[in-house]
């Protein structure tokens, strides 16, 4: 019987990525997102990857949509064994130059970083444990945090502590549900090139190969794997743990003026 995992952000850059490398190896995907469109596009393109996938629209930071999301996708394929919270954003959710020190910050912008990063994860771990927990099987559930939450950044204090608090939520969750055989972990990437990044520029270089200490780059697929394995059974005996994929950034968050 395939396994299924439900994924939130599985319409975004990382997300989107993540979807398919579960499906290529054999996990049954169920992708929400904010964004319809989005949805049906990492649906589609599992699909014509030989991948099985459904789409859900649901708001991370509104518990009863991810609530409903994640019941629907249980009724659909009959069970849930992963959980992979991959939906966030820093203070660019609120707008274009949101990015303040702390005594300048809106509340708002404080509030809906903490809602999709930090309540999001809050959300979709309580509704999928309930569902591990009841399905008795254990499970794997995956939140994803950042470099940022380790080392902290200038600018970003309230995406900075949403992250770190995903930490910590890792860590309490996975003794609560250790009993069950739930796996709980969390993933922090550091810079993750996206497609449009010009690397033939100084600006683009930087952001791709200067910000790490292998000067590679770092694309979605690096952090997927990261999570494939962290779902797999070959992580079977790691739980309250966060795996940092980031080239080394966060020895000294190289690269960064703002650290």
């Amino acid at each position: 019987m395939n396994r299924v995992a439900f994924i939130t952000g599985g319409g975004g850059f990382i997300g989107s990525e993540t979807a398919l490398v579960l499906a290529e190896s054999g996990v049954c995907v169920a992708i929400s997102d904010i964004n319809e469109e989005t949805v049906k596009k990492a649906v589609d393109r599992v699909a014509e990857a030989g991948g099985i996938a459904k789409g859900y629209v649901a708001d991370v930071s509104d518990s009863k949509s991810i609530d409903d999301a994640i019941n629907q996708a249980y009724r659909d394929f009959g069970r849930l064994d992963i959980m992979v919270h991959v939906a966030g954003g820093s203070a660019r959710l609120a707008g274009d130059n949101k990015y303040k020190p702390l005594i300048e910050q809106e509340d708002d912008v404080i509030d809906k970083v903490l809602k999709v990063n930090l309540y999001g994860a809050f959300y979709a771990s309580r509704s999928a444990a309930k569902i591990m927990v009841e399905q008795g099987e254990g499970g794997k559930i995956i939140n994803f945090s950042s470099t940022v939450g380790v080392n902290g950044l200038r600018y970003a204090c309230e995406y900075a502590a949403s992250k770190g608090g995903v930490m910590s939520l890792t860590k309490a969750l996975a003794k609560e549900l250790g009993k069950y055989k739930i796996n709980v972990n969390s993933v922090a990437p550091g810079v993750v090139c996206r497609d449009d990044v010009d690397t033939s520029t100084e600006q683009g270089k930087h952001y791709a190969y200067g910000t790490n200490f292998l000067g590679e780059k770092c694309t979605a697929r690096d952090i997927a794997y990261l999570v494939e394995f962290l779902a797999s059974k070959r992580s079977d005996f790691i739980t309250g743990q966060t795996y940092i994929c980031d080239g080394g950034r966060s020895l000294a968050m190289r690269g960064s003026e703002l650290n």
